[in-house]
Parts: C-alpha cells; structure tokens; sequence
C-alpha cells in the first residue's frame, strides 16, 4: 500500500478501473449498453498519454456581486448558527435544570448534539455524493429548525434533548454542505478567502457560545438561545433556496434512485455509526458520570475498536459500496490533514473550556463576564482566520498557513501555562491572542487540502472526512484534559486537606470555591487549582506540535489549477 502520489497517467487507469470493477459488481442494473460505453470512455482515458490531451472541459458559469455576496452571508448563518448551538447551552445549563429538576441529565443536554452531528457526518457524505447538494443542504436545515424549535418549546426535559438531536442531525449536513456550496459558488484559486471566512463565522459562535447564552438566559430565558435560530435560519433557507444552484454530481447524474440506494453502502454506514456512538459515549460519561475503569465505559470503548476495524475492513477489501473509497484511504494527503484537522480542534475545544473556568475560579469573575473574557481569542481567531485565507489566495498554495498556524498556537499555548492568581490583564490578552492567531491561521486549511486534491466527484466523502476528525479531535482531547485536569485536582485538594470530599468540588463548579473554603484556606486553593488548568494547555502545546506532522505530510499541491475529474460513469 503506497502512501505517495503517483503519476496523473497511473492515477487516472486506477481510478478508471476502480469505477470500472464497481460499475462491472452493478451489472444486474446497469445495462450491456453502458457497460460498453463505460469500456469505452475507459480505453479512451487510458490511451490519452497526458492531460493535456484530453478536451478542455466546460467553463463553469459562477454568481457574483450581490448574488454571491448573499450567498455567503448565508453559509455564514448557517455555520453561526450550527457553531453557537455547539456551546451556547453551557451557561443556560444551570437555570434548565432549575426548571426541569432533572440534574442527571446534565451531561445530555451538550452530548445528544454532538452525538448526532458527528456521527452522522459519513452518511451526509454519501447524500451530497449521491443526490444534490442544494436539495440535501435545505433537508438538513429544515431538520435543524425543527430540533430548536423543539427545545425552543420543550416541556420536559427529555422534550429538549430530543430536540438537541434532531438539531444535530441537521447541523451534521450544515458543515459539509456550506463548504460544498461554496465549492460550486467560487473558483478554487479564490475559495481559501470566503472559506476562511464562512469557518471563521462558525469559530466565533463556538467560542462566543457561552457568553450569549449567559446573555440570553440573564436577560429573557434560556428558551432563547433556540430561539434566536429560527429567523436566521428561515434567511438562510431563503437565500439557498432562491440563490443557489449545484448541479448533480456527473459520475452519478444518470443513476436511478434505486442503484444509488444499492451503493449507498448502508453495511459500512450502519457500523461507523454505530461506533462512534460508543466512542462518543464512553468520552460523555468516562470521568465525568462514570470513572473510566467502570464496566460500561471500558466496554464501550472496545466495542468501538471492533467495530472499527470492521468498518476499515469493509472499506479495504469490498471493491464496491464503499462509503470512503480505497484510493481516498490510501492517499497520505487525507490522512495527514485528517490528523491536523483533529489536533486543531482538539486545542481550539480545549482553550475555550479551560480559559472561562480560569477566570471565573481565579479571576472571580461571572459566567457572564468570563465569557467577555475569552474575547481576545476570538479577535486573534477571527482576524487570521480571513488573513490566512486572503495569504492562501495569494499563494496559490495552503501548506504555509498550516505550518505557521502551529508554530504560533504552541507559542500562545506554552505562554499560557505561564499563568497565575495574579496574571495582569496585558498577560492573558495577549496570550489568548496569539493562541487565536494560531488557531485561526490553520483550522479551515484541510477543508481546502480535500478540495484540491480529490477529484470533484469525491469532494463531499473528503470534506466529511475532516469534519468528523474536528469534531471527534474536539470529543477526544477535552475528555483527555477533564481527566487530567480532575486527576491533578483531586490529589492536589487532598494533600491540602486529607478529609475534604473532592467531589463537592466539582459539583459547585468554578464559581462555587469561595462558599467550600474560607479566605485563609483560599488562599492554598487558588495557585493549585490555577496550575491544574493551567496543565490542560501542556496537552494544547502538545497538540499545537503534533500537528505540524500533519502540516509537513500533506501534499503541496496549488489552488490555481484543479485536476480534471473522473470520466462520467
């Protein structure tokens, strides 16, 4: 199995022969007819000694001015409002549970979304690959309506955790299909701009996320952070609908339902979904509800290694229905950004937990307020994340914002370990921009690696790809960092005070320290508790570093020009 690029002529007889094996597999649906024309397309493709060749294809026809301004204001909505749904209910979690009286369910309210978002983003893939990606996109849209409006006007609390998954199984088609949407609305040599900024809409809402539902659950009611996504998504919707237009993927356009239902690889989807559900809740519950030894969390984590390896068993050796295909499994550029796409937002998640509880535990300050806190991180992410679009366009080539993004997050990273009960405010504004400067530089950069180096047809799967590694190096990583951060707490509280019960520690939260100890005791608490957070950003730094491996594996290929795509099927 080679992990190198291989000549355009090998690339292209191997991917012919692929489509050829799985068009051959169908044979009961596709007819002797195609079959031969299909034989044919592949000799013609084979005998062509170079691209060169071969015909120039169509020159797409894109909107501009207000049409595509419109456009990207609404995939900017799209992804706000996705990203804020992420985070806004942590600081609305504890009025909800004052209303419902249902303190178990505390984990669930943030779980069932990111359950549903992630693991569903394999079969998006397969929905954009297969039907139109407009069509699929205003689908997942109208499902992420319904699941606010079900916690807008939710009864109980099972009411609203069932809304928290209808809305993230809609919000699991709004990553992909923004990006797919903005692939047909602009051309690659300009996209790393307007990708930049439809990511950084969504990196804002995620950080920003707990200080506007502090704002709404303060001022009017926590029912108000479901709210607000109705009428912005009803624009969204709006816009797509009348504004938009993608066409048919060609490899699939002549395909009747009925054979795109029998390649839908429902085996293969059925199994990845199936463990990450089990990686997903052993991450919820390990440390948190459950200790990581216990029975159920250790056996959803080994059922989710062999369901696992089934899956990339099936993926490997059966030659049809695959829902990620071989030569995207081999290919090193998708593995390597796979992996920065995962140690990104592994530290992004990681310094927007752990940054709030710093200031609201040594800082005093309000959840309101901690929220306003973290403001400066969201300017640094902000403001490169359109910079390193902009510098990318210009470049031609995406390879330079993903080595410097690391090299500066590590520096905010290791700068923010720093930290103490009396860190100035200079000190950790600075610090949190130049950790968002980083992170900003190099989070949407393996959107834009999938999009330059796949053919059109298989975009939708590579896009998929990244977003599930975002969001699964999010899950995974703040779960690392809540064991370590708790670990290091329990055993520094306790050399402290040998008879205290750790565990009314956490249940207070960050705000509560001052009515467990008096102001003497306090004044011990406060540096270990500061140097326990602190330790979560040596796994940042970590992270930070761990990503230039994916920034040095991947490919330089240029944005100025696209491959052509696989001959149609």
């Amino acid at each position: 199995m080679t992990l190198f690029p291989q000549a355009k002529l090998e690339d292209s007889r191997k991917d012919s022969e692929s489509l050829r094996d799985s068009a051959t597999l169908r044979g009961s649906e596709v007819s002797s007819e195609k079959a031969k024309s299909f034989d044919a397309s592949r000799e013609s493709v084979t005998a062509l000694p170079s691209t060169t060749d071969a015909p120039p294809a169509e020159e797409k026809i894109y909107p501009s001015g207000l049409k595509f301004g419109l456009i990207v204001f609404s995939l900017c909505l799209a992804l706000f409002l996705a990203g804020l749904d992420q985070t806004v209910i942590t600081t609305a979690v504890p009025k909800i549970t004052d209303d419902f009286h249902a303190l178990e369910d505390i984990g669930w309210y943030t779980a069932a979304y990111l359950l549903t978002t992630a693991v569903f983003q394999l079969a998006y893939g397969k929905f954009f690959t297969f039907f139109s990606i407009k069509i699929v996109f205003l689908v997942a849209l109208a499902i992420f309506e319904l699941g606010s409006l079900v916690c807008a006007t939710a009864p109980t609390s099972t009411a609203l955790i069932v809304g928290r998954s209808l809305a993230g199984l809609g919000a699991a088609g709004l990553f992909p299909g923004s990006v797919l949407i903005l692939m047909h609305s602009c051309p690659l040599e300009k996209r790393p701009t307007f990708l930049g900024i439809i990511n950084a809409m969504f990196g804002v809402a995620s950080i920003a996320g707990p200080f506007i539902g502090g704002v709404f659950t303060d001022r009017a009611t926590w029912r108000w952070c479901f709210w607000i996504n109705l009428p912005l998504g009803a624009i969204t919707l709006a816009v797509v609908a009348f504004c938009v237009k993608t066409p048919l993927n060609p490899a699939y356009e002549n395909w009747t339902v009925v054979q795109k239902l029998k390649d839908f690889d429902l085996f293969g989807l059925v199994i990845s979904i199936s463990s990450l559900i089990c990686l997903i809740l052993a991450l919820e519950w390990g440390g948190s509800i459950y200790p990581w030894s216990d029975g159920r969390v250790v056996a959803l984590l080994v059922v989710f290694g062999v369901l696992f390896l089934v899956f990339l068993a099936s993926q490997v050796f059966f030659s049809s229905s695959r829902t990620v295909p071989a030569h995207i499994i081999r290919n090193r550029s998708v593995w390597f950004a796979a992996l920065f796409a995962a140690c990104s937002s592994g530290s992004m998640f990681i310094a927007i937990t752990y940054l709030p509880i710093y200031f609201q535990a040594i800082k005093d300050a309000s959840a309101l307020k901690s929220g306003s806190m973290v403001t400066p991180l969201i300017l640094g992410f902000l403001v490169m994340c359109m910079v390193s679009g902009a510098i990318t366009t210009v470049l031609g080539y995406y390879n330079p914002s993903m080595i410097a993004g690391p090299i500066l997050s590590s520096i905010g990273a290791g700068l923010i370990t720093t930290f103490n009960v009396d860190s100035p405010s200079p000190v950790w504004i600075g610090y949190q921009v130049l950790l968002g400067f980083g992170i900003g530089f190099g989070l949407q950069q393996p959107l834009l690696v999938v999009q330059t180096i796949l053919p059109e047809s298989e975009v939708p799967i590579g896009v998929a790809l990244m977003n599930l590694f975002q969001m699964l190096g999010g899950a995974i990583f703040v779960a690392v960092s809540q064991n370590v951060f708790q670990n290091n707490l329990k055993a520094d509280i306790h050399r402290l005070f040998p008879t205290f019960d750790t565990k009314t520690l956490f249940d207070v939260g960050a705000t509560g320290l001052s009515s467990l100890f008096n102001e003497q005791q306090l004044e011990e608490v406060l540096p270990v508790y500061c140097k326990d957070i602190t330790k979560t950003f040596y796994i940042v730094a970590a992270l930070c570093a761990v990503s230039m491996i994916g920034a040095l594996g991947t490919e330089w290929r240029t944005t100025k020009k696209k491959e052509p795509d696989f001959p149609k099927v």
